[in-house]
């Protein structure tokens, strides 16, 4: 038996087509193809039947399927612990963040080298959690505590948002400066697909209704957008402080400030390179505690610091 096969086999099974399980493996559609047929011949029975509308699992695939799993999941945690196996602070680590945390981590690289010179560190930019367990990635930095028993995270700061307009865009709008912004001046906002976003609720509240007159799907091009003039946008104070093109038009605003937490599944933290770069960025977001939350003056009791969710 050949358990690449069986990976063959779930993913076909996930996905409903040879096409979708190809996608998910990043291997072709004939390959897929042929090593289905080959698991199929090997086991002497037919585990899909072949529909118009997808590949349906027979009593045979059924059969298979939960085996299929154990086996998967069984390889998945050697996966994991082999990375725990090591003695040295070397190797590989992947971080999954989204965008507007990645020139935070980015700025603070040339210091991770130098505290880190045997690790390197791959930055996985998206809006999904990737899937700890399936080492999509080895750590993650998300506003929102697991539900996933095997993993566990630790708060590592708090960030804030406010609104900000290019100075340019100030200039030539005095409206801007108060109230009356939501009314008289355009705003860069999200689309649709991000409307849940906190800073997306909160500006659509204030605009009656109405909607941003740029709308985009990235925070990077919002605040550069924000940044070229195109109008007032609620930022990150921690990314939108520093960019020289804009000037903040209002006081953190406390209503949607956000806790963040970095996440590990508890097989990888045995790691000792992610044990690692674990240690090193808590240590930066501790350091930056301050810009994070827009300046404020804030009390880091040693308590808050070290709030642990779940232990390390």
């Amino acid at each position: 038996m050949n358990w690449d096969d069986l990976r063959i086999f779930l993913a076909v099974s996930r996905a409903g087509s040879l096409s979708g399980a190809a996608r998910a493996l990043r291997i072709t559609q004939p390959t897929v193809g042929r090593r289905l047929k080959a698991l199929e011949g090997g086991l002497g029975a037919v585990l899909f039947d072949r529909l118009p509308d997808g590949m349906v699992l027979t009593a045979a695939g059924e059969d298979l399927l939960p085996l299929a799993d154990s086996m998967e999941a069984t390889a998945l945690a050697v996966d994991r612990r082999q990375a725990g196996f090591a003695q040295d602070v070397r190797g590989n680590v992947r971080l999954s963040i989204w965008e507007s945390f990645a020139p935070f981590v980015t700025d603070h690289w040339p210091a991770l080298q130098t505290r880190l010179p045997d690790i390197d560190l791959e930055l996985s930019v998206t809006h999904v959690h990737a899937d700890l367990s399936r080492r999509e990635a080895d750590l993650l930095i998300r506003e929102c505590l697991p539900k996933n028993p095997s993993l566990i995270a630790r708060k590592v700061g708090r960030y804030a948002y406010a609104v900000y307009g290019s100075r340019d865009f100030v200039a030539a709008n005095p409206a801007a400066r108060g109230e009356a912004r939501y009314d008289s001046c355009a705003w860069v906002g999200f689309d649709e697909d991000h409307a849940y976003f906190l800073n997306q609720a909160w500006l659509l509240e204030r605009l009656g209704g109405g909607l941003p007159r740029l709308r985009v799907n990235n925070a990077l091009v919002l605040q550069d957008a924000v940044g070229k003039g195109c109008g007032l946008g609620v930022l990150p104070c921690f990314s939108a402080d520093g960019d020289p093109r804009l000037q903040r038009l209002s006081e953190p605003l406390p209503e949607i400030a956000r806790d963040l937490f970095l996440v590990v599944h508890r097989d990888v933290r045995r790691s000792p390179a992610v044990r690692a770069v674990m240690d090193a960025l808590i240590d930066i977001f501790e350091q930056c505690a301050g810009r994070l939350v827009g300046g404020q003056d804030i009390e880091i009791e040693q308590e808050k610091r070290n709030h642990i969710v779940a232990a390390i």
